[in-house]
């Protein structure tokens, strides 16, 4: 009888004894000699991974929640304040002393048609855009061009004085600026204000765009005349729109920037 198989008989009768005993039923079972073989390797390899050790659950993964002060910084709208992006200096080797913002960005052909065939299609989404009316007479005399400040800007328009109280410095504001008021697409925003009392709310955003005066301006009458406005047309000093209704105010003026930009600036308020 080959080795390791003496523990079976012929019979089928097999034996209690050895490792084997925990694993089998002691009773009988015709069985080969082939099949005994068969079983006793397979017995092994059992009998093998039974005394190794059992494999340690892997810890459950951690998650992670998103931290939505983390998520929004990520999420929201990039603007930038080059009036303020110039101002830290921290480790420069050599600083250049300015007694104004440089612009963020140049224009060129390229991005001013970029700017200029985007709106074109948001305009174009609810109807025909309108030319610029003829130039009126009469205008507001005023140029916003060397105001920098907002409190200067609400001066110089003559603005009411329940709408000069705590004004909120936010760029969140140009995000929510009235559909007849909105940002040109592809304009960067420089400044964002808005002034929250009972008897005013008043919106100021003042941002530069790589289009044209007349094109800027264009965008903004279009969207005025849609909202319901009448606005008039004014070159003089610097060009501009100006409308009213029912207790709501709006004004644009527009004027060349450095940089062959454009300078836009949005002012509107209730009372």
């Amino acid at each position: 009888m080959p080795l390791g198989l003496e523990a079976f008989s012929l019979s089928g009768e097999r034996a209690c004894t050895g490792f084997l005993t925990g694993l089998w039923q002691c009773a009988p079972m015709p069985v080969s000699i082939s099949s005994a073989a068969t079983s006793l390797a397979c017995m092994c390899v059992l009998s093998l991974a039974a005394c190794s050790a059992a494999p340690s659950e892997a810890p459950a993964p951690v998650v992670n929640e998103v931290d939505p002060y983390l998520a929004r910084a990520l999420n929201d709208p990039l603007m930038i304040d080059p009036d303020l992006s110039w101002r830290n200096e921290a480790n420069a080797a050599i600083t250049i002393g300015h007694d104004h913002a440089l612009p963020s960005f140049k224009g060129s052909d390229g991005a001013a048609s970029r700017a200029r065939e985007t709106a074109r299609l948001e305009l174009l989404e609810s109807g025909p855009i309108p030319d610029l009316p003829a130039t009126a007479t009469g205008g507001p005399g005023i140029s916003l061009a060397a105001q920098f400040g907002v409190e200067a800007v609400l001066d110089a328009i003559s603005a009411p004085a329940q709408c000069r109280k705590d004004i909120i410095g936010d760029f969140a504001v140009a995000q929510n600026m009235p559909d007849y008021a909105k940002v040109m697409p592809h304009g960067m925003v420089r400044v964002a204000a808005a002034v929250y009392q009972p008897r005013c709310e008043l919106r100021l955003v003042r941002y530069i765009t790589p289009v044209t005066v007349e094109d800027a301006l264009q965008y903004h009458y279009t969207l005025a005349t849609r909202s319901g406005f009448q606005p008039a047309y004014y070159l003089d000093p610097e060009a501009s729109i100006e409308a009213d209704r029912r207790g709501r105010f709006f004004k644009v003026f527009a004027r060349p920037a450095s940089g062959d930009l454009t300078a836009v600036d949005i002012i509107t308020w209730e009372n």
